[in-house]
This record gives structure tokens, C-alpha cells and sequence, in this order.
């Protein structure tokens, strides 16, 4: 279960920017998350709601998840598609040949907090 390793990443990169910017709370973490990585947003959210309770500053805080599509660039027709299933070939020349565009991205997109 690798979302419990990724929330406290998140709540320490969280805690760091509350202590840096002088924030008196934390409201609000938004992550950008590809499909591929293959993360459930429950276990996401239960497991920050539940470790942020270790944190000064996190009392009220949410964790916002958008999910990212996978997206796909064919190198020999440069048709750029998306799909569900880890299936790469293009669906406009049926070639094998093609580039992982986005999809496996996880990334902090804003951490919103509030001064005193």
C-alpha cells in the first residue's frame, strides 16, 4: 500500500512550506495524480485525514486529487491518443512504435494555507 508513503510525503513537503511561509494552518493540499500510478483517492484521503492528526497546523486541512489521463504520441504518425488499458499501439496506423506522453505524473499542484 504505497498511498500511505505518498501522504506523508505530502504532509511533510506540507509542513516545511507551512513552517517556511509562516502559515498559522494548512486548508488545503491539491496533487496532480496520472492514472498509471494506479492510486485509489479513498485510501488517498483516509490516509491523510488520519495521519494529518500528527501535524501542527493540519486540523482542517483536505487533500484534493486530480486524476491525470493517459496520453499516448504515436512516433510514426504523431497522433496523439489516450488509453485505459496498457495497450500502446495507435489506433490510427497500428504501430507499436509510440510515447508515453502523460500518465505517471504525481506531483504537489498548490498548498493553500492561512496566516494569523
Amino acid at each position: 500500500m504505497h498511498e500511505g508513503a505518498i501522504v506523508h510525503s505530502l504532509l511533510e513537503i506540507a509542513k516545511d512550506i507551512r513552517i517556511k511561509e509562516d502559515l498559522k494552518e494548512i486548508t488545503e493540499v491539491k496533487i496532480i495524480v496520472g492514472k498509471f500510478h494506479q492510486i485509489v483517492e479513498e485510501v488517498m484521503i483516509a490516509n491523510f485525514d488520519f495521519m494529518k492528526t500528527e501535524y501542527d497546523g493540519f486540523d482542517n486541512a483536505v487533500l484534493i486529487m486530480t486524476e491525470k489521463n493517459v496520453s499516448v504520441i504515436c512516433e510514426d504518425c504523431q497522433h496523439e491518443f489516450t488509453i485505459d488499458e496498457p495497450i500502446f499501439m495507435c489506433p490510427e496506423c497500428d504501430s507499436f512504435n509510440t510515447e508515453l506522453i502523460s500518465g505517471k505524473e504525481l506531483y504537489i499542484e498548490t498548498i493553500e494555507g492561512l496566516r494569523d
